[in-house]
């Protein structure tokens, strides 16, 4: 079978039909990215460092892998664009935890927390943090204006979105040690989880303050991690995080409030709905009509098997949008999304049908 598709005019349409809970559009839209980890599997680099060490040679292999896609797909979707040299002190790296990077890897978070007194005891350091100054790498300000002056664009940040705080809690933490402390010290886990949601807050404030970034409305969280919390603990130490990250920076009744968690989330709708979270992406475990059934007024992007994706047969892509849409698309709150993210190794030329698919079979 032929799957023809003019792949530029579908990026085009595709702009025209992102109005949430609306049919009065073309069709279904589409939406995915693509991440370091598919970068470097279809571009076979030879050491992940240099990429993440070198920024002329970043930029490089971002413009030859564009060009790859861009015939197939019809879009570029790495940035060939200089950024700054600096970025703000990363949050989680301020609160206690450290980087670590080694050759064909992706950065990651380490923590050096052992025992419950270490998170005692950096909850007595986080208190007396100033976010105004710590924020901030040496140089900043420089930088920033030397990126201002040379580009003609403005540094503006803050108050849009960031990990949420389970992931947050087993950067800082470790996994296994956030899982016991839930269970076995949910007293200090209470004063961890309420720090960590003020000084998460008096961050983004300082970003804002520093960038002249004016007030955001809408914020999105990343937070695969938080599978692992049960419905009672999560309820307990995190949604409280949300809430107060929702007052600041998305108190509207239309406000979005994405939730992005690639894992097994049914355990968790329910209280992420009566937080008003109204935009959500889940792990493929979830049926569409789950996620509709439990969060009712949400935006649903999935709910495509990353690996059906990657692995499966153009008719599998194909019936897998066809079961989203038949099922919850006729509201027009579905955006056909991976349920998670593009996994590395997917064929250019699946991506292809999947637009295709969705072209086809999702017009209203």
């Amino acid at each position: 079978m032929s799957y023809d598709l003019d792949v530029r005019e579908f990026w085009k349409e595709n702009e025209k039909c992102m109005t949430p809970f609306s049919t009065d559009k073309p069709r279904v839209p589409l939406n995915f990215w693509l991440d370091d980890h598919f970068l470097f599997e279809e571009m076979k680099l030879p050491s992940t460092l240099r990429y993440y060490n070198d920024a002329e040679y970043r930029l490089s292999v971002h413009k030859e892998c564009n060009d790859r896609i861009e015939k197939v797909i019809g879009r570029r979707f790495y940035s060939e664009e200089e950024g700054m040299k600096l970025s703000p002190n990363r949050f989680e790296v301020i609160m206690g935890a450290h980087w670590e990077m080694t050759e064909g890897a992706t950065p990651w978070l380490e923590s050096t927390v052992e025992s419950i007194e270490d998170v005692k005891k950096l909850i007595k350091r986080a208190e007396k943090l100033d976010m105004r100054k710590e924020a901030f790498p040496e140089g900043w300000e420089e930088e920033k204006k030397r990126y201002e002056l040379s580009t003609g664009r403005k540094v503006r940040l803050g108050g849009d979105g960031h990990r949420g705080p389970a992931t947050m809690a087993t950067s800082i933490l470790g996994t296994v040690n956030t899982c016991m402390f839930i269970m076995d010290e949910p007293e200090v886990m209470d004063d961890f989880f309420y720090i960590l949601g003020e000084k998460l807050v008096e961050y983004h404030h300082a970003l804002m303050e520093n960038t002249g970034k004016e007030s955001q409305r809408g914020y999105w969280i990343t937070d695969d991690n938080c599978y692992l919390f049960p419905p009672k603990q999560y309820e307990r130490f995190c949604a409280p995080v949300l809430a107060k990250l929702f007052k600041h920076f998305a108190p509207g009744p239309n406000d979005r409030r994405h939730q992005h968690s690639d894992s097994s989330m049914g355990h968790l709708m329910p209280i992420l709905w009566d937080l008003g979270v109204n935009s959500v992406n889940f792990g493929p475990s979830l049926h569409p009509l789950e996620i509709r059934k439990a969060m009712p007024g949400a935006v649903i992007e999935g709910q495509m098997p990353p690996f059906v994706l990657r692995n499966g047969t153009p008719e599998e892509i194909i019936e897998i949008v066809k079961r989203d849409i038949d099922s919850v698309g006729g509201d027009g709150g579905l955006v056909e999304c991976p349920a998670g993210s593009v996994a590395a190794g997917t064929p250019l030329e699946n991506l292809k049908i999947y637009m295709w698919a969705v072209h086809t079979y999702g017009r209203y």
